[in-house]
């Protein structure tokens, strides 16, 4: 009695709810042993299909994380006299050029992934287009005699094949993941992995899908299927909801509101879990590839919860002001602590319905040298660029209740820059636009921290450097990113700067120029309905005119050096690198930008392969991160 209600369905599916079941009973009722054989071929038989197929699938993507995974622990173990060999320093050029260079177009404002991650991507699809189209039959050749069964062998490969894509479709789309530990490839960076195996789940279900059809129309079963079993009208729902997370996760769609590409994108997620697990049925072994996706989802999403709640806590408060130049300026006391170039992502608890969302913005401050610890309290910054939406109705909150305080809760940090890459490099270039300007100031603040500890360079040694360019089109970022480099200047005025070299490239109008107040971009990004008024703004720092056309601040030491014009980022990189030294470039901008620059660095790649000597290592922060 136990046992027969153990195994009774549940509602909306045809088995019962329990992964011990034996669905891969077999037994051949053909009267010739020619048309078993044909019916259990390897690449054929339905009672297998889920070990033909999806195995293999999950094989590929455990392949491709290995082989990161091993390139992550070779560079994090090998001593650093045997990376420096020549033959270490050619293998590492030539993956870092994989790495690094882009294609690009311009008309469209463009830029595709890094042609190593295009190379894997192309051996993905040769894997699904082969495992698709290379086995035969796409279609049983069934008779009036002879009936192999209902199920197209295309739709069954390929329904195997898309499942086995989900737990990587989760796992990729989390903020902390398994990927992320062994790999050491944080989340954001793993976003375009999870956007193409989705393509590529999204394809291989649709293929799934129209052979069916095909086949019952034409057999005129389409009405009873649909109405007498769980898998088509289900099926038709989670495709319905994969289609809207597919097309709708586009970038300019995504754009337009992302509080609400965010909520529907969680409950397409969740409408499309849910139905296809009742699509599936108890299939064969399914569901084995819905529990690992769920442990993957549980174990990710408990381990945030323990860092908000119990790591950050539900005390902090940060205070928001308006900078001169129109960002929100962000500040946050925490005994938290954070490198270079991460992000937390916030949540506003004082914004009504935005409390129910999270952030990401990038910390524009680093952690006093004393306190890094985390024993003693620190100031927390974040300068976030008003755009809309979110950052709109914070702007305007802000302007209204200047100085004021609202309770947050923090997840992070996430992401940044290898602390070990700041270390090495014994030349730095960083390059940022816009709204970038922000995350500049960690850096500024780390070369100082790094020449206080190491102290004059004696004679005959290779001095640190750090060369910093802003390239903006506010003449108001240019004022207020001066105030916060003299601000980090004075706060450690004993470190030597020698070394540090800060241009300014102001590419906005002349009108602009001589009329500041009216080219704040905080006035400018605002969308409807939350149009804030000009906030206050600092008179702007004297400048003079140098004779080569640059200007600089006559009072700041080391100078600042003012530009009108678009600086030539490939020149730059290469006279850097022709230093000689160890180099590390950090770039947060525009797509234009961040191709120039890899593409410069990439060329210098080739260049370090050919002569066995030589390190340039490159960072590209997402310009919306910032």
């Amino acid at each position: 009695m136990d046992k027969h209600i153990e195994r009774r369905a549940t509602p909306w599916l045809d088995k019962p709810l329990i992964f011990s079941g034996n669905y891969r009973e077999y037994e051949c009722m053909f009267n010739e042993t020619s048309q078993c054989e044909y019916q259990e071929g390897y690449w054929r038989f339905w009672y297998e299909a889920d070990h033909r197929y999806a195995l293999p699938t999950v094989a590929l993507f455990l392949a491709s994380i290995l082989i990161f995974a091993l390139v992550y622990v070779a560079g994090s173990l090998t001593p650093r006299r045997v990376q420096q060999t020549r033959s270490v320093t050619k293998i590492k050029a030539l993956y870092r050029y994989l790495s690094y260079r882009t294609l690009r177009i311009p008309t469209l404002d463009w830029n595709s992934a890094p042609i190593g991650l295009l190379a894997l991507a192309a051996v993905g699809t040769v894997f699904f287009f082969a495992m698709t189209l290379g086995p035969k039959p796409y279609y049983w050749p069934n008779t009036d005699e002879v009936d192999y069964g209902s199920s197209p062998p295309i739709a069954t490969r390929t329904g195997w094949m898309a499942l086995a894509c989900l737990p990587f479709v989760i796992a990729t789309s989390s903020k902390t993941n398994f990927i992320t530990l062994v790999t050491g490839v944080s989340h954001e960076r793993l976003q375009i992995c999870h956007r193409w195996i989705s393509y590529a789940f999204f394809v291989l279900s649709l293929i799934h899908t129209f052979p069916f059809i095909i086949y019952n129309i034409d057999k005129g079963m389409m009405v009873d299927m649909w109405k007498t079993t769980v898998f088509y009208w289900a099926g038709v729902v989670a495709l319905i909801a994969q289609a809207w997370l597919t097309f709708a996760s586009w970038g300019p769609l995504r754009s337009l509101c992302y509080e609400w590409f965010k909520f529907a994108h969680f409950v397409a997620a969740l409408v499309f879990v849910l139905f296809l697990f009742f699509h599936c049925d108890a299939t064969l072994t399914a569901w084995d590839y819905f529990a690992a996706t769920g442990v993957l989802f549980s174990l990710s999403w408990l381990y945030r919860q323990t860092r908000i709640y119990f790591e950050h806590g539900i005390s902090h408060h940060a205070e928001l002001t308006l900078a001169s130049n129109g960002f929100i300026r962000v500040s946050v006391p925490t005994k938290a602590t954070w490198t270079v170039a991460q992000h937390y992502f916030i949540r506003f608890m004082g914004l009504g319905p935005h409390a129910l969302t999270l952030h990401p913005f990038t910390a524009c401050s680093l952690p006093p040298r004393d306190t890094r610890s985390g024993f003693s309290e620190s100031e927390l910054v974040f300068f976030i660029r008003p755009r809309g939406g979110f950052t709109a109705r914070l702007a305007h909150y802000t302007e209204l209740k200047t100085n004021t305080k609202m309770r947050v809760l923090l997840d992070g940090p996430y992401g940044g820059v290898d602390a070990t890459a700041i270390g090495d490099s014994q030349r730095m270039l960083v390059i940022a636009g816009g709204s970038g300007a922000g995350w500049i100031l960690p850096f500024i603040t780390a070369y100082l921290d790094r020449q206080l500890r190491a102290g004059p360079v004696a004679d005959g040694g290779s001095p640190r450097s750090l060369k910093v360019i802003l390239v903006t089109r506010d003449v108001l970022t240019t004022t207020w990113f001066e105030e916060e480099v003299q601000h980090l200047l004075k706060s450690r005025s004993e470190a030597p700067t020698s070394g540090l070299e800060v241009g300014i490239y102001y590419t906005g109008s002349e009108e602009n120029q001589e009329n500041p107040t009216e080219a704040g971009q905080f006035s400018k990004t605002l969308d409807h309905p939350e149009k804030a008024s000009q906030p206050t703004h600092a008179p702007a720092m004297p400048i003079s005119d140098t004779d080569d056309g640059q200007k600089t601040t006559p009072s700041l030491k080391p100078s600042i050096r003012h530009f009108k014009s678009r600086p030539d980022l490939t020149v730059k990189v290469e006279e850097e690198a022709g230093a000689g030294q160890s180099l590390g470039v950090f770039v947060c901008g525009p797509l234009s930008m961040q191709s120039d620059v890899s593409t410069a660095v990439a060329r210098e790649q080739f260049r370090i392969a050919k002569r066995g000597a030589g390190d340039i290592l490159l960072h590209l922060e997402h310009f919306s991160w910032a």
